[in-house]
């Protein structure tokens, strides 16, 4: 199984990420073509105390290598891009967007 794994820093304005990655940014990804989970994790503190660096972890579960590479190539990904980074310079978060595959 293919991944991609996207980071949140803690956004300056909370109300308006979590409007903005309801209403729009969730159901772009949605329609990524091949796309067989979303997970969502919101981060809820740091094991070791503290305040955690992160507000957000989003897992896209695909299949095999191919449908992987497909979903990157499509319109849909692309869309989803533009956005995720629209999200972040309008709500101050950071984001980091690693690949992995389950073994």
């Amino acid at each position: 199984m293919h991944k991609l794994l996207v980071t949140y820093t803690r956004p300056r304005d909370i109300d308006a990420f979590e409007k903005h990655f309801g209403e729009v940014h969730a159901p772009l990804v949605r329609r990524i073509p091949g796309l067989k989970k979303l997970v969502i994790n919101r981060i809820s503190g740091n094991a070791l105390g503290g305040p955690p660096s992160l507000y957000l972890l989003v897992g896209l579960q695909f299949g095999p290598k191919e449908d992987y590479e497909a979903a990157m190539r499509s319109k849909e990904q692309a869309a989803a891009a533009k956005d995720a980074a629209a999200l972040c310079r309008t709500t101050g978060s950071h984001s980091e967007v690693l690949t992995a595959h389950e073994e």
